[in-house]
This record gives C-alpha cells, structure tokens and sequence, in this order.
C-alpha cells in the first residue's frame, strides 16, 4: 500500500488524489511521503532503545523452569541461562519473569511441626469434625503454633499470587490444638 502511495506521488498526482484513489486519510498519506523523502523508504524503521538480551527461546526456558519449581532464585535461572550462552542480570531475569505474570514472593508462615505431630493433628480434627470447635477450643486455652517471624526465609515466584503450598483441609482446626 505504501509503495502504491509513492508510485501515484511519483506520477505527480497531490495528496488529495491520492487518498481518494486508494481510501487513505490525506494525512496518511502525507506522512508517508514524507517518510520517504526523508528516510528514502517506506518500511518500518527500527525503535529506538536497547533490544533485549533474553531470546524468546531463553524467556520459555526461564518458565519452564519456574513452573517446576517455583522456590529456585533469579541467580540459580541467572546460573542456567549462562549454560546457553545468555549472560544477563539476575534483574533483568525478574523484571522478564514480572512481564509474564511471575512475580516474586515470600511464603506464608508455617507451624515447627514435625511429621508425626501433623498426622496426630489430623486424625484429632478428623474424628472431632462434626464436634462444635469454638467454645472447646476457647474453654481450653487454645494454643497458637506459629512461630513469630520467618522460619527461613525462602523465595518463591507464583502466578497471579497463587499459593503453592500443600494445604490440609483441616488447617484451622490443626492451628489451635
């Protein structure tokens, strides 16, 4: 279409004719001439701005590895990417990762449990399920087990804030026994 508004200018037909022999706006029009007797072409021109280091290629390995395990860290990505000859910053891999919907987060506190308290725990709330909890519970002095701050402070990139923690059903009974 651009070249056919330079062959018709070339002819020496003016914008007005121009436009209503192909449909365009006059201004279209104009702007492509004017394009081309500045650059001497009508293609795109490259954008201004520093193209980007990470390849299309580099940015579904990033997910691809996010997705099996979301607590491994920019500097672990940073680490595989230097494997395929990608060198960026460790910022460079968040902000790309931030583009896609992958955001950094903290996760929630857990209670110091081990294996054995939480299958007590569940089998407690399982056979007291039907039981009517709040006035046992606030009548015995419910105790709380989580522990006050972090428990490590691990990272984790997520989807749309999504939790990806395993989560019992019985979370709020096994919380206050």
């Amino acid at each position: 279409m651009r070249t056919e508004v330079i062959e018709i200018y070339q002819s020496g037909k003016g914008y007005k004719a121009i436009s209503k022999a192909l449909g365009l706006q006059r201004t279209t029009v104009r702007a492509i001439i004017h394009k081309w007797q500045k650059h001497g072409t009508v293609v795109n021109l490259p954008r201004s701005g520093r193209p980007t280091k990470i390849t299309p290629r580099a940015q579904r390995r990033l997910i691809r590895e996010i997705t099996k395990d979301p607590r491994i860290t920019s500097k672990e990505l940073q680490a595989s990417l230097a494997s395929i000859k990608v060198s960026v910053h460790n910022s460079t891999i968040r902000k790309r990762l931030g583009k896609n919907g992958l955001h950094g987060r903290f996760p929630r506190r857990k209670p110091l449990l081990s294996k054995k308290n939480i299958r007590a725990r569940l089998n407690f709330a399982k056979k007291h399920l039907n039981d009517w909890w709040p006035n046992q519970l606030l009548g015995s002095g419910g105790n709380y087990f989580f522990t006050q701050g972090h428990v490590g402070l691990d990272f984790f990139f997520s989807l749309n804030n999504k939790n990806h923690h395993l989560q019992t059903a019985f979370c709020v009974y096994l919380c206050y026994i």
